[in-house]
Protein backbone atom coordinates (compact mmCIF):
# COMPACT_ATOMS: atom_id res chain seq x y z
CA UNK A 1 0.00 0.00 0.00
CA UNK A 2 1.34 3.42 -0.87
CA UNK A 3 2.22 5.91 1.83
CA UNK A 4 0.74 9.28 2.58
CA UNK A 5 2.33 12.63 3.40
CA UNK A 6 0.97 14.89 6.10
CA UNK A 7 1.65 18.62 6.26
CA UNK A 8 2.42 20.10 9.70
CA UNK A 9 1.84 23.86 9.80
CA UNK A 10 2.62 26.49 12.44
CA UNK A 11 5.52 24.38 13.63
CA UNK A 12 7.65 25.94 16.36
CA UNK A 13 11.21 26.84 15.40
CA UNK A 14 12.23 24.88 18.49
CA UNK A 15 10.66 21.64 17.21
CA UNK A 16 13.12 18.92 16.31
CA UNK A 17 12.62 15.65 14.46
CA UNK A 18 12.42 13.68 17.71
CA UNK A 19 9.66 16.03 18.98
CA UNK A 20 7.63 15.43 15.83
CA UNK A 21 8.25 11.68 16.01
CA UNK A 22 7.05 11.63 19.63
CA UNK A 23 4.00 13.75 18.72
CA UNK A 24 2.93 11.22 16.06
CA UNK A 25 3.82 8.15 18.15
CA UNK A 26 1.04 5.61 18.12
CA UNK A 27 -0.34 6.65 14.74
CA UNK A 28 1.48 4.10 12.62
CA UNK A 29 4.83 3.59 11.01
CA UNK A 30 6.56 6.76 9.80
CA UNK A 31 8.72 6.60 6.68
CA UNK A 32 10.20 10.07 6.82
CA UNK A 33 10.08 13.38 8.70
CA UNK A 34 11.15 16.50 6.83
CA UNK A 35 11.25 19.79 8.78
CA UNK A 36 11.50 23.31 7.40
CA UNK A 37 11.33 26.70 9.12
CA UNK A 38 7.78 26.89 10.52
CA UNK A 39 6.37 23.78 8.84
CA UNK A 40 7.19 20.20 7.99
CA UNK A 41 6.07 16.92 6.46
CA UNK A 42 5.57 13.48 7.92
CA UNK A 43 5.25 10.54 5.57
CA UNK A 44 3.37 7.51 6.87
CA UNK A 45 3.55 4.03 5.35
CA UNK A 46 -0.23 3.67 5.39
CA UNK A 47 -2.76 6.34 4.38
CA UNK A 48 -5.16 5.17 7.11
CA UNK A 49 -2.57 6.04 9.78
CA UNK A 50 -2.17 9.49 8.24
CA UNK A 51 -5.96 9.95 8.27
CA UNK A 52 -6.11 9.00 11.96
CA UNK A 53 -3.25 11.36 12.85
CA UNK A 54 -4.90 14.25 11.01
CA UNK A 55 -8.24 13.62 12.71
CA UNK A 56 -6.76 13.33 16.21
CA UNK A 57 -3.85 15.78 16.19
CA UNK A 58 -5.01 18.78 14.15
CA UNK A 59 -5.10 21.78 16.49
CA UNK A 60 -3.07 20.11 19.26
CA UNK A 61 0.04 21.69 20.78
CA UNK A 62 3.53 20.66 19.78
CA UNK A 63 6.43 22.51 21.46
CA UNK A 64 4.01 25.15 22.81
CA UNK A 65 2.53 25.92 19.37
CA UNK A 66 -0.91 24.89 18.13
CA UNK A 67 -0.14 23.05 14.91
CA UNK A 68 -2.30 22.37 11.88
CA UNK A 69 -2.19 18.87 10.49
CA UNK A 70 -3.57 18.17 7.01
CA UNK A 71 -2.93 16.03 3.96
CA UNK A 72 -0.02 17.40 1.97
CA UNK A 73 -0.92 18.56 -1.50
CA UNK A 74 0.13 16.52 -4.51
CA UNK A 75 3.78 16.73 -5.39
CA UNK A 76 4.86 18.63 -8.41
CA UNK A 77 8.14 20.11 -9.48
CA UNK A 78 11.65 18.95 -8.94
CA UNK A 79 11.80 17.96 -5.25
CA UNK A 80 9.90 15.61 -3.00
CA UNK A 81 8.44 18.45 -0.96
CA UNK A 82 8.67 21.23 -3.51
CA UNK A 83 5.01 22.17 -3.92
CA UNK A 84 4.23 23.07 -0.31
CA UNK A 85 7.65 24.63 0.16
CA UNK A 86 7.22 26.73 -2.97
CA UNK A 87 3.94 28.00 -1.51
CA UNK A 88 5.83 29.35 1.50
CA UNK A 89 8.53 30.81 -0.72
CA UNK A 90 5.95 32.74 -2.71
CA UNK A 91 4.21 33.93 0.47
CA UNK A 92 7.41 35.16 2.11
CA UNK A 93 8.89 36.61 -1.07
CA UNK A 94 12.22 34.94 -0.44
CA UNK A 95 13.40 31.38 -0.87
CA UNK A 96 16.45 31.85 1.33
CA UNK A 97 14.85 32.27 4.74
CA UNK A 98 11.56 30.36 4.67
CA UNK A 99 8.28 31.72 6.02
CA UNK A 100 8.25 34.57 8.53
CA UNK A 101 8.30 33.59 12.17
CA UNK A 102 6.64 35.77 14.81
CA UNK A 103 8.90 36.63 17.76
CA UNK A 104 8.68 39.02 20.68
CA UNK A 105 11.37 41.22 19.09
CA UNK A 106 10.37 44.44 17.30
CA UNK A 107 12.31 47.13 15.51
CA UNK A 108 11.44 50.78 14.95
CA UNK A 109 12.95 52.55 11.97
CA UNK A 110 12.82 56.34 11.94
CA UNK A 111 13.96 59.20 9.68
CA UNK A 112 13.32 57.44 6.39
CA UNK A 113 12.85 59.31 3.17
CA UNK A 114 9.24 59.79 2.10
CA UNK A 115 10.24 58.17 -1.22
CA UNK A 116 11.14 54.88 0.45
CA UNK A 117 9.01 51.78 -0.20
CA UNK A 118 8.42 48.70 1.95
CA UNK A 119 8.92 46.38 -1.04
CA UNK A 120 12.12 44.45 -1.40
CA UNK A 121 14.07 45.54 -4.44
Amino acid sequence: MSGCRVFVGHLSSRARERDVEKFFKGYGRIREIHLKNGFGFVEFEDHRDADDAIYELNGKELCDERVTIEHARARRGRGRFSQRFSYYQSQSGSSRYGPPVRTEHRIIVENLSSRISWQVS
